[in-house]
């Protein structure tokens, strides 16, 4: 009796069981039969019912995939994540779930469930995760925009121009119906009714037109009979049009189909069934009217309406080919691109597929050539999820190089129909989240900003070649993509919110470097910027001194410090500067010892230099015994002291970027200056002032040596040219002192040309006593009669005329001012130490005065007379500046008097 009631327990527990795994079976029967229908709504509440029975991996992916299909975002995402927890999940199940995350904004759930796959490799590719998680990470600077004027909310895609700039799209738009099936994809059919698309209720795709003031119309397919119209394609050099249209059958085929068969018109991604005649879609073309309307048909010879159906076409009419999308028999998985080639009567030859480097086991569809690049849809090649937009090189006739184009051109659902417009504009088609309708055309708008930069020469003119540019994100090592305009700028797209780093070298010249370049808080799209190619002066000689020496001494004399020091100072204060130490003898003594002693006189300057803070290897020495006269005080002419002492001396000549053969940086003493118009590379011109005894025109000593100098410096600068002007003091008439002041600028011309100075570069003019310094004639003083007496000389370097100070601009050595100007201010005495005729030379002589501690040195200039006062001082005080004009006489050298305004 017990095992009787025993065996009783157990069948009722497996009846009970058995009825229940029975009942879940016809509900996933039930579920499976409403999802091949594509009636997903249906299918979802019953596959959720099933799951609730008994909780099986079958139940929850059957869920997941049909609220997926009816755009159910949120029971998508929860019902892959409890298919997930099934040891029977596959690696596309895990592909799925971070779709539906992603769609949601989960993105942190998105990467957690990227690190388990990588874990996992048996079960997902590793370069796969590394993409996913680069596309994720790392999105594409655009901006998806929804093309409102155009979306609906029905299913919108697709784009087109005309030559006239109008745009075309496909839509379902229209009345909807009662036909209580959901408003899914457009791209399934179930069975055909006469004025609508039974499977979503709504109208046939048909053609759109906007026209470019924004009205819309309806476009008519010229095919009696159809049902979907989409995909124009129009010629840019024919009036012709492509289009794909789902039509139906005419009378006499349609006797061949069984009364049974139900029928299906495919559009797309028509989903054929066994129990379906289907209809497929076909290409046909047809001429464009005047008005713009479709006139006359004409199929493609490889249609096959029963069989297959041929889609999406393009035509690359430079080259006479047309591409489309097709699931004929021979391809590599259902929907593959293909293309024929065609001739001026639009004969078509035999389709070509593109192969399994664009063709996968997936779809493939919506080609798009640009340029070399042809850009795809396809959800067979890895991608974010559903239709994912690729583009691929196209190289000798072959495609290579395949690219998914990433976020946010892609997005978790589909996307597809990337098109370019006349005027550069992408757009895309997406049925993604935030969308209006099912499918959504969206325009691509760039989010970088356009950089220009314009490379220009020291002449104004735009330098098209020849340089190297590198332009490169702050804190980051990879150099962004340049390319050359048409008339050679520089041009870069850059990201917002960035700072950037520009380089532009080109050998002989400076390199620019430019850190200042910022899109941070930069609303503009384009970022303009103009650059100056500065020539590297190499081997320019910008200062010449002499020192000399006694006979036989090879030690620096006293006198000769100075100069040494101005140099030791100019050396520290431009570090683009090496002097060039030539040192010579005079005749006495053999030719071996002149040679050495000439070596050990260049040996003590640069002893002297090192002493001073100057490194020897900026100095070069170069000796040259009694090989170089000034003079002719050879072996055996009887000279005087003076001429042999001109021939014991070292040429001191400092010399700018004297390598040729290195490539230069901008010194950061000469950066922020205008390096094409500054004058001598900043480094004050230094020319003398010659003055003459009483009633001659001969030449002293020391002006001599002065001359030497500056017999140096224009035989190194070439170019260079000199203008002298010769004056006399007050005494006399104006007729001896025209004569006696040409005499001095001549004799001051002719040494230099004796020293072999062309006479070319030498203009002289003489004035008598018209220009004195000092109006006093009969009251003058000795000295003041002196300074009457010169010549002056001004040097002229090819570059611009103010002279510059050694750091800063010309009010750190003195501002200019005119007398009438001095005569407003307080001041009423000027210590006066030099007066001249050109403003390089008064220049040059304040800078003199500063670097001998003269901090308050200036020159002002006086518009009557033409000339320029250089002052070491001014007072208010009358009675002091006499006595102070008395101490600065004991303390220096120089020639001071007082000038009272």
């Amino acid at each position: 009796m017990k095992r009787i009631f025993t065996f009783l327990i157990f069948m009722a527990l497996f009846t009970a069981i058995s009825s229940d795994l029975m009942a879940q079976n016809a509900l996933l029967r039930y579920a499976d039969k409403q999802f091949e229908l594509f009636h997903y709504q249906e299918a979802s509440e019953v596959y959720a019912k099933a799951f609730n029975r008994k909780h099986t991996y079958r139940a929850a992916k059957g869920a997941a995939k049909s609220f997926q299909k009816i755009n159910d975002y949120e029971k998508a995402y929860e019902w892959w994540k409890t298919t997930l927890a099934f040891e029977s999940s596959t690696t596309q199940d895990y592909a799925k779930f971070i779709a539906s995350a992603n769609q949601l904004g989960k993105i942190e759930e998105v990467k957690e469930a990227l690190d388990t796959l990588s874990a996992r490799d048996e079960r997902f590719d590793q370069i796969n995760i590394d993409s996913l998680m680069g596309w994720y990470e790392n999105p594409k600077l655009v901006e998806a925009i929804p093309v409102d004027s155009v979306n609906s909310a029905a299913t919108d895609f697709g784009g087109a121009e005309d030559k006239k700039g109008n745009f075309y799209f496909a839509s379902d738009r229209g009345e909807t119906s009662d036909s209580g099936k959901p408003l899914i994809r457009f791209d399934v059919a179930n069975k055909i009714e006469e004025d609508e698309y039974a499977w979503t209720g709504r109208d046939f795709l048909t053609v759109y037109k906007v026209s470019e003031e924004g009205q819309v119309s309806t476009l008519k397919s010229p095919v009696p009979d159809t049902y979907h119209f989409s995909d124009p394609y129009f010629m840019e050099n024919e009036d012709v049009v492509f289009y794909t249209i789902t039509r139906e059958l005419d009378k006499k085929a349609k006797k061949k189909l069984r009364k049974s068969d139900k029928v299906n018109p495919e559009m797309d991604y028509g989903q054929g069934q066994d129990d379906f005649a289907d209809y497929h879609s076909e290409i046909f073309y047809s001429k464009i009217n005047d008005s713009g309307e479709f006139e006359g048909f004409n199929s493609l010879p490889f249609n096959s309406l029963l069989n297959y159906s041929v889609i999406n076409p393009f035509l690359d009419e430079k080259n006479k080919v047309m591409y489309f999308a097709s699931d004929m028999p021979g391809g590599f998985g259902g929907y593959d691109l293909y293309k024929v080639s065609y001739d001026e009567d639009f004969t078509f030859g035999e389709p070509e597929n593109l192969g399994d480097q664009i063709n996968s086991k997936g779809n493939e569809r919506d080609p798009f050539l640009a340029g070399d690049v042809l850009y795809f849809s396809s959800d067979g090649h890895f991608g974010l999820g559903g239709l994912d937009i690729f583009m691929a090189q196209l190289e000798g006739g072959n495609f290579s190089d395949i690219q998914n184009m990433g976020v946010p051109y892609n997005s978790s659902q589909d996307d597809f129909a990337m098109m370019l417009g006349r005027d550069g504009k992408e757009y895309l088609s997406s049925n993604r989240l935030g969308g209006s309708g099912l499918d959504d055309i969206y325009l691509m708008k760039d989010m970088y900003r356009r950089f220009m930069a314009r490379v220009l020469n020291c002449d104004g003119e735009l330098i098209t070649d020849g340089y190297v540019a590198e332009l490169r994100e702050m804190d980051k090592m990879e150099k962004i993509s340049l390319e050359k305009g048409s008339q050679g700028e520089v041009l870069a797209n850059v990201s917002p919110s960035s700072d950037f780093e520009l380089k532009i070298s080109k050998k002989g010249y400076f390199p620019i470097i430019d850190n200042s370049i910022s899109t941070k808080g930069i609303e503009a799209d384009k970022l303009e910027r103009e650059y100056t190619l500065a020539p590297i002066p190499y081997r320019t000689t910008v200062y010449a001194d002499l020192i000399y020496y006694d006979l036989d001494k090879d030690a620096i004399r006293e006198d000769a410090k100075p100069a040494l020091n101005k140099l030791a100072d100019l050396m520290k204060d431009h570090s683009f500067l090496d002097l060039m130490v030539r040192s010579h003898t005079d005749s006495r003594a053999s030719v071996e010892y002149n040679d050495g002693l000439s070596s050990r006189r260049a040996n003590a300057v640069a002893s002297y230099l090192d002493s001073q803070g100057v490194a020897h290897s900026r100095v070069k020495k170069e000796s040259f015994g009694e090989e170089k006269l000034t003079n002719d005080c050879g072996d055996g002419v009887p000279c005087p002291e003076r001429e042999h002492q001109l021939n014991r001396r070292s040429e001191l000549v400092l010399m700018a970027f004297p390598d040729e053969n290195k490539q230069y940086e901008m010194p950061e003493e000469l950066k922020g200056l205008d390096f094409c118009n500054i004058s001598n590379l900043g480094v004050p011109v230094d020319v003398p002032l010659i003055h003459f005894d009483f009633d001659r025109y001969f030449l002293r000593t020391e002006d001599k040596k002065e001359l030497e100098r500056l017999a140096i410096m224009l035989s190194e600068r070439p170019e260079a040219t000199l203008s002298i002007e010769g004056h006399t003091d007050i005494r006399g008439s104006e007729e001896y002192n025209e004569a006696l002041s040409e005499e001095r600028a001549k004799v001051v011309r002719d040494f230099l040309i004796k020293r072999g100075i062309d006479e070319s570069r030498i203009k002289y003019s003489w004035h008598g006593k018209s220009l004195p310094i000092h109006e006093c004639e009969s009251s003058c003083t000795e000295k003041e009669h002196q300074l009457n007496r010169r010549t002056e000389v001004k040097l002229i370097l090819g570059q611009a005329s103010e002279s510059k100070p050694l750091k800063g601009s010309m009010t750190s050595i003195g501002k200019k001012k005119t007398s009438e100007e001095l005569k407003s201010e307080e001041e009423v005495a000027f210590f006066i130490s030099g007066v001249f005729s050109s403003e390089d030379n008064a220049a040059s002589r304040v800078s003199q005065l500063k670097s001998k501690g003269f901090a308050d040195a200036g020159f002002y200039f006086d518009q009557e007379k033409s000339l320029y006062y250089c002052y070491i001082s001014k007072s208010t005080d009358r009675e002091l500046a006499k006595k102070i004009l008395a101490n600065l006489k004991t303390k220096v050298s120089e020639d001071i008097w007082i000038l009272e305004m």
